[in-house]
């Protein structure tokens, strides 16, 4: 399994390239190759696709290890250990371990419902890039849920609005200079380990969840997004789990 070091490394540099990348469900970080949408396997027929707005953060590092199958361009390994018939999947010439993940066809319907639905996750709380402090939070599965959601919306959205920013609302202003608060970042991962939601930067400042947008010497602007009640209640997971 990878390192959390790993992990938060490779989580960096996708952030980068989020922006750029819409499809998260089979995407090899290269600019002139992507992976098939389907593959057929021992005559069976797999596809990708049905687990949206996911990162494959979980998948252990496989490229050391014969593949099951090969094609021109890509190496398949199978999944075990998952509720579905899976395998994952990786370009040859990918700079960045981040393998899609396949399904048997006639599973597809069940395997999306199966990851969309947060009661098959478990939540963490950590700091932003930090390869030690995460942890996983039991508690109020509705609360933690609002501020994943939350999270999980804002990144699909935010940069997709141009000058007409779909937060403009939710923008506000403190005079503290760039990242002189606390980066937690709040997620949940799949019970089988294999897919988390994306691990957004967040701050705390003032009392309450925010998410940093730009900032300078003397001021900060933040989008104020969070539910007041979920945004208190992570707070202080925080610190009971002492995180912060």
């Amino acid at each position: 399994m990878k390192s959390k070091a790993f992990t938060a490394m490779r989580a960096a540099a996708c952030a980068l390239c989020a922006a750029a990348c819409a499809a998260f469900a089979g995407c090899s970080l290269l600019h002139d190759h992507s992976d098939p949408k389907s593959v057929k396997i021992d005559g069976m027929t797999y596809v990708t696709g049905f687990y949206e707005n996911l990162w494959t953060d979980g998948i252990p590092y496989l490229r050391e290890e014969p593949a099951d199958y090969e094609s021109k361009t890509h190496q398949w390994w199978k999944l075990r250990d998952t509720p579905f018939d899976m395998y994952c999947a990786e370009h040859k010439e990918a700079l960045i371990w981040q393998p899609a993940v396949y399904c048997l066809e006639g599973q597809y319907d069940d395997a999306k419902v199966y990851y969309k639905d947060p009661q098959n996750y478990d939540y963490y709380i950590g700091i932003y890039l930090d390869d030690v402090n995460h942890v996983k939070a039991d508690g109020d599965r509705r609360l933690l849920e609002e501020v994943v959601s939350a999270a999980m919306k804002f990144e699909q959205t935010a940069f997709r609005g141009g000058v007409f920013d779909p937060y403009r609302d939710k923008k506000v202003t403190y005079g503290v200079a760039w990242l002189e608060w606390q980066r937690p970042t709040v997620y949940r991962v799949s019970r089988d380990g294999l897919f988390t939601t994306i691990h957004l930067e967040l701050a705390i400042y003032d009392g309450k969840l925010l998410v940093p947008q730009t900032g300078g010497e003397s001021e900060s602007a933040f989008y104020d997004l969070f539910p007041e009640e979920a945004g208190s209640y992570v707070i202080e997971l925080f610190y009971k789990y002492g995180i912060i």
